[in-house]
């Protein structure tokens, strides 16, 4: 049995490393909106369709990263696993991330500007993303 400090100190541990992988996320997101904003997109005339599915796609992601995480993190909890808790995060992370990616995607093969909203989406997810210190305590043994 471990005293209350040192729980304590392994949760400061571990919820310091979450918040790590989650601002390395968010940097990306930035990088990728920095590497759209820096990067000349395709010159061709826009296609609507494909800008719009992009986006839609993007959304779907963030929410599926939504869905997905809140599972892992209840199962994690119920086993008290924190290296399920750390995947669940990671997965969600990963996922919102893709929906920057979906707009990188579309920035260089439409050269539409919705692919910004790709991009605030991506940022939206991941700001809603931000651990929770009270996850990493129910899931430390």
């Amino acid at each position: 049995m471990q005293n209350p400090q040192q729980i304590k100190e392994k949760v400061e541990v571990r919820y310091r490393t979450f918040l790590i992988l989650w601002v390395m996320m968010l940097v990306s997101i930035a990088l990728f909106l920095g590497l759209a904003l820096g990067v000349k997109g395709a010159n061709a005339v826009g296609n609507p369709t494909l800008s719009l599915a992009l986006v839609g796609t993007a959304f779907a992601m963030v929410v599926v990263s939504f869905l997905i995480k809140q599972r892992i993190v209840r199962q994690a909890i119920a086993k008290r696993d924190v290296g399920s808790l750390r995947s669940g995060y990671i997965v969600g992370y990963a996922l919102c991330e893709s929906a920057a990616l979906f707009g990188l995607l579309d920035h260089f093969v439409t050269g539409s500007n919705y692919n910004y909203f790709s991009f605030a989406i991506a940022a939206l997810g991941m700001l809603l993303h931000f651990p929770k210190k009270d996850h990493v305590r129910a899931a430390t043994a």
